[in-house]
């Protein structure tokens, strides 16, 4: 891990019903310019506690900072500002409306200027948004509108990106195509944390991993260290037989 930090959550305990707690005491800590991914069965509290980071759901107990600034329990529409942006797996994007007009939509608390550079800037790193510029979002390929629900969180310039499910739905082809992005993204000084089902494809991008179950931490260390793990695999990534020991960090 980088010696600088990004982002840091501590002791965190979060849920959506008071004292029903979904994350019961889990941390992570996410060094500037890492891609770090959460992992673990369904059920683990993973999406839990990306939601309860970026000030969606409730935290109960515990600390989360960004930099050097406390932000735990800051309302979800102050993240932006702060340099927090966060992709919901679904509802990502307006459908009704063209590509350009989610991105600028998405860039609207920048000042006219800056927003112009960063659409141009957007468009340059996602080409093919470029090409559908004026398209209704919701006539998109499911890569495309995930590609475009990632161009809008990068609109605000943010210090860290977080998403959630980055690759449901979409095809291996599609799935290797957003990931590989999200390694170029990282390349341009963006810290990256995510949630991820595809344990395969994220520990082969992935700096460093946490496996979560039942609401805590149970492992945590290098992706490619996790990958090559097959008890790891097997019990808490859904892996097995062939699939046990993932063995190191193929392309995804």
């Amino acid at each position: 891990m980088t010696a600088e930090v990004a982002l840091v959550a501590r002791e965190i305990e979060a849920g959506y019903e008071p004292g029903l707690p979904i994350v019961k005491g889990a941390s992570i800590t996410v060094g500037r310019g890492e891609i770090v991914v959460l992992l673990g069965p369904n059920g683990a509290g993973k999406s839990t506690l990306m939601k309860a980071i970026a000030g969606l759901v409730p935290i109960s107990r515990g600390a989360v900072r960004l930099g050097d600034v406390d932000i735990t329990r800051t309302a979800a529409h102050r993240m932006v500002r702060l340099g927090l942006a966060f992709v919901p797996q679904t509802e990502n994007v307006f459908t009704t409306m063209s590509v350009e007009e989610n991105l600028v939509l998405a860039g609207h608390v920048a000042p006219p200027a800056a927003r112009t550079q960063r659409l141009a800037a957007m468009f340059e790193l996602f080409p093919d948004l470029a090409r559908q510029r004026g398209l209704a979002a919701g006539r998109l390929s499911g890569g495309q509108r995930q590609m475009l629900a990632v161009a809008r969180a990068l609109m605000i310039e943010p210090e860290v990106l977080m998403l959630d499910e980055p690759s449901a739905g979409l095809s291996p082809r599609l799935v290797g195509e957003v990931f590989a992005k999200l390694v170029e993204i990282r390349a341009g000084g963006v810290t990256i944390l995510m949630v991820e089902q595809n344990a395969r494809a994220a520990l082969a991008i992935a700096d460093r991993a946490y496996i979560l179950a039942d609401g805590r931490n149970r492992h945590e260390g290098a992706a490619v260290a996790l990958a090559a793990d097959p008890d790891i695999a097997a019990h808490y990534l859904g892996l097995g037989g062939a699939d046990a020991g993932l063995g190191g960090r193929a392309a995804p």
